[in-house]
């Protein structure tokens, strides 16, 4: 029998591109040590897709990234169902010589992790890895997810929605109690993200986040807290991970904390972290429900990482999820007794049987509106 083939989508036009690439390496490495055929597409930063070969493997083929794309195949996605990858030619596109039995996408923050290549896998009709549409638009926007979680009865930091081009009322300024945290609604990887102490200071954090984001909110800073993260998997029922406390070097975790300086290729597994977390049994028991509530509630698949923040009081607030978190968090699975391989198994594996779930639901509904629309006329009735 022939392994399976599995396109790995990452890079994108993204703030968090090079993040995406680092964690392709690793989920490209171990889904071939897993037994899978590995079909590399890699998207530039100016978004173009390019289909690889095994040097698009090798961390160090991206230091030049012409020489990485010169020679591979562009290609594009058709949103036709059943018409797959088609390779750039002469005069067209036509179907590439292999065409993947799933997509695997590892692209974090806009363009990846949003829905929108969500959509477009949904349209082409093949399965892919991960979180489907709607859960994946709900976790770009941090201001939604924390509405739902307020929703299902988990706690979260009083914030404010800014929108760029809205003058925010000194009286909005003055009720705000500092320290506040400023965060671009539609970006991870702490990129963009700024602690802000005095009211004097908040312009300059604004105006750095909406760089990255037209919607940005402000959130009252917890002080003396501990942060700890849970990873889910499963189409449902789901799994959780042991749960982490990652260590920030300020009172922030910052963008160095979570990538730089780290071992190669490590990416957020190289961070420095305390698993389990040291917190008390009955919050990791709460983090795990609130976690499995959450997911379900926004129809979750495949993984996870969500992240909250525990006072000193031992209150629990809900803080972000990732839907397609860096290096898949496999290093909470791996403390969980999961190895990298056999998780990027698991994780083709939800893929291929949401696909065959899918297909027991119904797609038409024949009616007789058309006729009647037809006999009638524009005018004829509602529609």
């Amino acid at each position: 029998m022939n392994p399976k083939k599995v396109m790995v989508v990452y890079g994108g036009v993204s703030p968090e591109h090079d993040v995406a690439v680092v964690t392709a390496w690793q989920v490209m490495h171990a889904l071939k040590k897993a037994g899978f055929e590995v079909m590399p597409v890699y998207i530039s930063k100016g978004g173009s897709w390019y289909l690889g070969d095994d040097k698009f493997l090798d961390s160090k083929s991206y230091q030049n990234n012409k020489k990485l794309i010169s020679g591979a195949k562009e290609i594009i996605l058709s949103p036709e169902s059943e018409r797959g990858v088609l390779q750039k030619g002469w005069w067209n596109f036509g179907m590439t010589e292999k065409q993947p039995d799933v997509i695997f996408p590892v692209v974090h923050g806009r363009g990846g992790e949003d829905g929108t290549l969500q959509g477009l896998f949904e349209m082409s009709g093949i399965p892919y890895v991960g979180c489907g549409v709607t859960a994946s638009a709900v976790k770009i926007d941090k201001y939604l997810a924390k509405i739902i979680a307020k929703s299902i009865g988990i706690d979260v930091l009083p914030d404010r929605l800014v929108v760029k081009g809205e003058k925010m009322m000194t009286a909005e300024r003055k009720e705000m109690k500092f320290p506040v945290m400023v965060k671009p609604v539609g970006l991870g990887s702490s990129i963009g993200l700024s602690r802000v102490e005095k009211e004097k200071d908040l312009n300059d954090a604004l105006e750095v986040a909406f760089c990255y984001d037209r919607r940005v909110i402000i959130e009252e800073a917890l002080c003396d807290f501990v942060e700890v993260n849970i990873s889910i998997m499963g189409n449902g029922p789901y799994e959780v991970s042991m749960t982490e406390h990652p260590m920030a070097s300020s009172q922030v975790l910052s963008f160095s904390d979570k990538y730089e300086g780290q071992v190669k290729q490590k990416g957020m597994a190289g961070a420095k972290r305390l698993i389990p977390a040291d917190v008390k049994p009955e919050v990791i028991k709460k983090i795990e429900k609130y976690t499995v509530d959450y997911f379900r509630a926004i129809g979750g698949k495949g993984i996870a990482r969500v992240d909250y923040m525990v006072s000193k009081s031992g209150k629990i607030y809900f803080n972000e999820i990732n839907t397609m978190p860096g290096s898949l968090a496999f290093y909470l699975w791996a403390a969980s007794g999961v190895s990298f391989e056999e998780l990027v198994k698991r994780l083709v594996n939800f893929a291929l049987e949401e696909k065959k779930s899918k297909k027991s639901l119904i797609n038409t509904f024949e009616s007789n509106i058309l006729a009647g629309f037809a006999n009638l006329g524009l005018k004829g009735g509602k529609v």
